[in-house]
């Protein structure tokens, strides 16, 4: 057990390290950048960014608007990050990328897409946080939270949100109806759904799941660091 936390700590210490790396000590020159691609109803939408937020809403248009914010210790930093917002035959890619071997600065984005988008975020360090969309969602962070407004989940919709270090929060209508499984490995879990049950896990962590409605869509919800909240709106 005392190894185990250890390890937790360990990766932690690091991951905060990595934050603090990307935070108001590199942030003192920006640039602005904006592209707007227009899209079907119900694109894929693919963001993989380094370090800074990503707030992604839903909107009405067949459009997915892209507002990014890159940031650095300098000119020079900026750079060497470029944003790429490329049309797929699916949907659209957000990637930032980094030119040279060592690099700082980060990027923030905004981004509007339909409300019948599916989105897939990796985001290394930084905020994640959606609202609106309608599809499935898959987001992974390695240190930074994780805040969804879902709204009804229902069908054969699939949610997954997965945070190394970082809380995960998670809203939902109450007329929804899927299967949920959450775990934190040292963390908490909070919920006021009924069907949801909790227990603890290795003193420090905890694992919980049930159903909502007729359990039709698929939750998972996981985090090593950090608590789980699952709350109705």
């Amino acid at each position: 057990m005392f190894a185990f936390i250890t390890r937790a700590a360990v990766t932690l210490c690091a991951l905060v390290v990595l934050v603090a790396c990307t935070g108001a000590f590199g942030d003192r020159v920006h640039e602005n950048v904006h592209q707007a691609v227009a899209t079907d109803a119900a694109p894929i939408v693919s963001v993989e960014n380094v370090a800074g937020a990503v707030r992604v809403e839903a909107w009405s248009k067949p459009i997915v608007d892209v507002s990014a914010t890159k940031y650095g210790y300098d000119s020079q930093e900026l750079r060497q990050i470029a944003v790429s917002v490329t049309r797929e035959a699916n949907g659209v890619s957000i990637v930032t990328n980094y030119s040279g071997g060592v690099h700082g600065g980060g990027v923030r984005y905004r981004i509007y897409v339909p409300a019948g988008a599916a989105l897939k975020v990796r985001n290394v360090a930084g905020l994640v946080d959606i609202s609106g969309v309608n599809g499935d969602l898959s987001v992974d962070t390695q240190a930074g939270a994780i805040i969804v407004d879902a709204g009804r989940v229902a069908g054969n919709r699939s949610i997954d949100l997965r945070a190394t270090t970082g809380a995960v929060t998670l809203a939902l209508t109450p007329d929804s109806s899927a299967r949920v499984d959450a775990e934190s490995t040292v963390g908490g879990f909070t919920s006021r759904m009924p069907g949801i049950s909790q227990r603890r896990e290795n003193i420090v962590g905890v694992s919980a799941g049930g159903t909502i409605g007729s359990g039709s869509a698929q939750i998972r919800l996981t985090t090593t660091t950090g608590g789980i909240a699952l709350k109705e709106r």
